[in-house]
């Protein structure tokens, strides 16, 4: 079972990276674009959108708009964090998070709240880190919130922003997955959490997720998969694949990022038309 006590900390090596956990020492394979982990959201996005957009992003570098940074903003006040160290204006941005040294940085950052040294007896635990590696590549997970009961973690919870009320009653299966994702891991590193949901709430309501523990417990107790707690608020229950399933879908995203296999397209006229890459992309029905 991979060591809670030590948190895993990477160095660059080369164009590549090592990741050191306890007594194992990792040398990360080269992987595309020059990335030296996954974010584990990568593989909802891979799977359940738009690949080659992904693709696009770190060739072409990324469009940071003002929905972006209120979702942001949003998650500080729903979640007590400081979101302020991001520093991200409106633009173009290149997308650096996870290559050369500012990848190192932004990992090594990360396990500062490596869910190993995280005190369960407290209600809650905002963005700890997770980890698990497949293939040697480090995937590395950031779930919003994090309900403890009995001293040791229950429920996970992924927090989705919205704009309007359209939105409250469905959730995206890449968005799905990112969630279950966070299971998965918390399992694989023996912590065995009960279950996992997305929290929808419009963004500058009055809602606010860390004064509502309580409420949202019981809801989740209840078993129900779906709860609207108010007009601003619903809870989404995810239902859990079996691990070797999940593996697929993470087989399946590592290959490109390996070299295995050319990103796969997904146009679609929702898709396209959210899409900054829209004017140039080859694959674009929407221009």
């Amino acid at each position: 079972m991979p060591r809670l006590d030590i948190a895993p900390r990477m160095e660059l090596l080369g164009e590549s990276a090592v990741l050191y956990w306890g007594n194992e020492r990792i040398i990360i394979p080269r992987l595309k674009h020059g990335v030296l982990f996954l974010m584990s959201g990568y593989v909802g996005s891979q799977v359940h959108g738009c690949e080659y957009r992904m693709h696009l992003d770190y060739l072409k570098g990324r469009i940071v708009n003002k929905n972006v940074i209120n979702g942001l903003q949003e998650h500080s006040r729903q979640l007590g964090v400081n979101e302020e160290g991001l520093g991200l204006e409106p633009g173009w941005n290149p997308v650096i998070v996870n290559r050369g040294e500012e990848g190192i940085y932004f990992f090594n950052s990360k396990m500062e709240h490596w869910i190993g040294h995280a005190d369960f007896s407290k209600p809650f635990i905002q963005e700890a880190s997770l980890i698990m590696v497949r293939r040697n590549v480090p995937i590395l997970g950031l779930p919003d919130l994090i309900i403890n009961l009995d001293n040791r973690p229950a429920y996970i919870i992924e927090l989705k922003t919205i704009g309007g009320p359209a939105g409250l009653g469905s959730v995206k299966g890449r968005d799905v997955l990112q969630a279950e994702s966070y299971f998965h891991m918390m399992n694989y590193l023996g912590l065995n959490p009960r279950g996992v949901a997305i929290i929808k709430v419009i963004r500058g309501s009055d809602f606010r997720i860390i004064n509502n523990i309580d409420i949202i417990i019981k809801q989740l107790e209840g078993g129900e998969d779906f709860v609207r707690l108010s007009k601003y608020v619903t809870i989404h229950r995810i239902s859990i694949r079996g691990f070797d399933e999940f593996l697929r879908d993470v087989d399946y995203a590592i290959d490109y990022w390996l070299g295995l296999r050319n990103p796969k397209p997904s146009p679609s006229r929702g898709l396209c038309s959210g899409c900054e890459h829209r004017r140039y992309c080859p694959y674009s029905i929407v221009r």
